[in-house]
């Protein structure tokens, strides 16, 4: 990828993002194939953010109570998750599916939050050559439980992951919420785990690009050191629902972007965290601090902004 392209992925991510919980610009190709699968009718500064979350961790059920335990997972759950997706698209079972998401074969919930669903060995992965020389049926398995989550995620807090394997188990790939279970009325557990779910988000469009999994800020960098999302510093919740994050200063300073620094990573980071939470995990406002100070911008949901 060109360098000077590096700046206009990341801000066509964002509003792909939009319209499909944050494709990245290849994810939004390949969206306009898969968005609708079921649509057959018949802190000081630093190198690394301030924040103690890792972003490979799972929540706890959000439905779950101590007097009355839900139970969310299961061979019972799991089907009534795929129901929901079935109901959703307006089909009468999995073989309304268009295709690879027909191939269903079985499915189930091993942990709470959890489903894993079996596609037949003969799936021909790439069969519409959408997807970016780098990306391979990992990613293509990892987008199709997106497409899944896009559906019934919102209605559905406890899911935490979605998993798509051959029968074989020669190819998997998984979409999560990046959960850490933090406590929301802790603000910094809260920052930490928005930063968590942020980071999460980026390892879904990153990690085939960069060739490793982008479990740090500082594995991120090392792939794209002139992208200011590369410098998140410090994270920090004021309040409710609201972010402030720092960017520290870094080689981005001498690029050329079309938007401010500020704008190009809140407007990014809103949509990816939002994309992954749900509820009161959700962000309502977000600010973002660059240059000392001197370029802010502070982004907000477009229902709240309104």
């Amino acid at each position: 990828m060109e360098r000077v392209l590096r700046p206009q992925l990341l801000a066509a991510t964002a509003i792909a993002t939009l319209l499909l919980a944050g494709c990245s610009a290849a994810d939004s190709q390949k969206s306009t194939a898969a968005t609708a699968p079921p649509a057959s009718s018949t802190s000081s500064p630093s190198n690394e953010a301030t924040t103690s979350a890792g972003p490979e961790a799972v929540a706890e059920s959000a439905s779950a109570s101590p007097s009355a335990p839900v139970v969310n997972s299961g061979q019972a759950w799991a089907d009534a998750k795929i129901q929901m997706w079935v109901d959703n698209s307006g089909i009468k079972s999995t073989a309304g599916f268009l295709y690879p998401y027909s191939l269903m074969t079985s499915w189930d919930s091993p942990e709470d939050g959890v489903i894993d669903i079996k596609l037949s060995n003969d799936i021909v992965f790439n069969r519409d050559s959408a997807q970016e020389s780098y990306e391979g049926p990992k990613d293509e398995l990892g987008f199709m439980g997106r497409i899944m989550f896009d559906s019934i995620g919102e209605a559905s807090p406890e899911l935490e992951t979605v998993t798509f394997s051959t029968e074989d188990g020669k190819y998997s790939g998984s979409y999560s919420r990046g959960r850490t279970g933090a406590d929301p009325s802790n603000r910094q557990a809260w920052a930490d785990e928005k930063y968590a779910q942020w980071l999460n988000s980026m390892n879904d469009t990153y990690e085939s690009f960069c060739g490793t999994p982008i479990t740090s800020l500082k594995v991120y960098r090392s792939c794209i050191p002139n992208d200011p999302h590369a410098y998140v510093d410090t994270v920090e919740s004021p309040a409710k629902g609201e972010l402030v994050v720092s960017i520290a200063d870094g080689p981005w300073m001498g690029d050329d972007y079309d938007i401010p620094a500020s704008r190009f990573v809140s407007s990014n980071m809103l949509i990816r965290i939002n994309e992954k939470a749900v509820g009161e995990g959700k962000v309502d406002k977000l600010t973002v601090i660059a240059r000392n100070g001197e370029d802010t911008a502070v982004e907000m949901p477009r229902d709240l902004a309104q």
